[in-house]
């Protein structure tokens, strides 16, 4: 873990688990601190980036109770609609699903700023993100209207989209101006069905998200970046973590045959056996059988996206 900080103002960044296998949750938790002391009222931007380069993820969260404070530029709403700002509540997979955000300016000066507009299906999975470089004159409010593409993974349900507003985007070292605003919105028209993500766990640090991995996602090495800005101070931070593939044994980010030869010496067996291999456990019970044979045929054939 590489960090870099200004002064004593410090960004501490981890993940729950050193891998995750696609269809699990993901926790990226850390600390902000100044002095050695926690900073509990500060806000903190998180990107995460796949293994393609392509962002995933872009969210602020809060260190702790950030109510009754003053926010340089702010989202004031965020509305789902169709490409002319109407309202609308209904996106079907496949199509062009748009969002109106208004946002503020407070400051008395012209800001340079990134919006952006993550979404997310009902099993807490991100699916799309898009996102807007601006000027926002001092004391005025603008509308910018961002849209993106529903895929077909998505699942039937709530989805749930979320905008933010930085100076630049987190993995560049953008720093979030104000919280996030969010809005619900119906996704129809898909056939695949969802895994309902365990309920949140007692996070770790004083920060944190958490979110899902379809089974359609990209597996490899990816990136979180940190970044926030309190009272003058600013610091940021990335980790790594790895997404595997469940049925992929020899880390190839591929299920085919080699990985079927290797479950099958591996069979019937625990810890203890002369045959076992861990990297054949997908769903880490300490024996290898027929709930890890089937979790390796649902994703035979890997990558197929």
């Amino acid at each position: 873990m590489n960090v870099y900080a200004q002064d004593d103002f410090r960004i501490e960044l981890a993940t729950d688990k050193p891998y995750h296998y696609l269809d699990q949750t993901i926790y990226v938790y850390g600390n902000l601190t100044l002095n050695n002391n926690t900073v509990n009222d500060a806000l903190v931007g998180i990107e995460v980036v796949n293994p393609k380069g392509t962002s995933i993820i872009i969210r602020t969260t809060a260190t702790g109770d950030i109510s009754g404070k003053n926010w340089l530029i702010e989202i004031l709403n965020v509305t789902p609609c169709d490409m002319y700002g109407n309202p609308r509540n209904t996106f079907k997979v496949g199509e062009l699903c748009f969002f109106n955000v208004t946002v503020k300016n407070n400051d008395i000066e012209i800001r340079n700023v990134f919006i952006s507009v993550n979404i997310y299906d009902s099993t807490n999975t991100p699916i799309g993100l898009t996102g807007f470089q601006a000027q926002i004159y001092a004391n005025t409010t603008g509308q910018v209207i961002l849209s993106l593409p529903l895929p077909k993974t998505a699942v039937n349900g709530k989805g749930k989209a979320y905008a933010n507003v930085y100076s630049l985007r987190p993995k560049e070292g953008g720093k979030p101006y104000g919280p996030e605003g969010s809005a619900e919105f119906n996704i129809t028209g898909s056939t695949v069905v969802g895994t309902t993500p365990p309920p949140p766990q007692t996070p770790n640090g004083n920060f944190h998200i958490f979110f899902h991995l379809s089974p359609y996602h990209e597996a490899g090495t990816h990136r979180a970046f940190a970044s926030s800005m309190y009272n003058g101070y600013t610091a940021v931070n990335y980790t790594d973590f790895l997404v595997k593939v469940p049925g992929d044994t020899n880390g190839d980010f591929k299920v085919d045959l080699i990985d079927l030869s290797t479950l099958g010496f591996a069979w019937w067996s625990t810890p203890n056996s002369p045959n076992w291999n861990p990297s054949c456990d997908f769903n880490g019970d300490k024996r290898i059988d027929g709930s890890d044979l089937n979790m390796l045929g649902r994703y035979w054939g890997y990558p197929r996206i």
